[in-house]
């Protein structure tokens, strides 16, 4: 029987053998131009990420991505409704549950 819990061994570090993260931040447009800031940042190990700012329009995202972004936009309605069904519920949670308490704050 082979034991799972152990750990893998650490990867070397080695740019074609270790695992690489690579985070994209797509800021929103800025207002006096159309264009936007990219936040790019790179890490390897859990170390400190290498980062830089870029235009989007500097960019040449892969298609996998663009067609991810598509889809992302496609969904932002139904997200965003899901979203406020969410803070709805936790508004009148919080309302429903200081009401049960019976608690009053102001002085006597």
């Amino acid at each position: 029987m082979t034991d799972t819990s152990k750990t893998p061994p650490p990867e070397p570090y080695d740019l074609d053998k270790c695992t690489i993260k690579i985070v994209l931040l797509l800021h929103p447009c800025k207002i006096d131009t159309k264009d936007s800031d990219c936040t790019i940042a790179v890490s390897t190990h859990n170390d400190l990420p290498l980062t830089k700012i870029v235009e989007r329009s500097q960019l040449d995202l892969p298609k996998p991505i663009k067609d991810l972004l598509e889809e992302l936009k496609a969904d932002l309605p139904q997200r965003e409704f899901h979203a406020r069904v969410k803070q709805s519920k936790t508004s009148k949670q919080k309302t429903s549950h200081t009401a049960k308490s019976g608690r009053n704050f102001s002085a006597n």
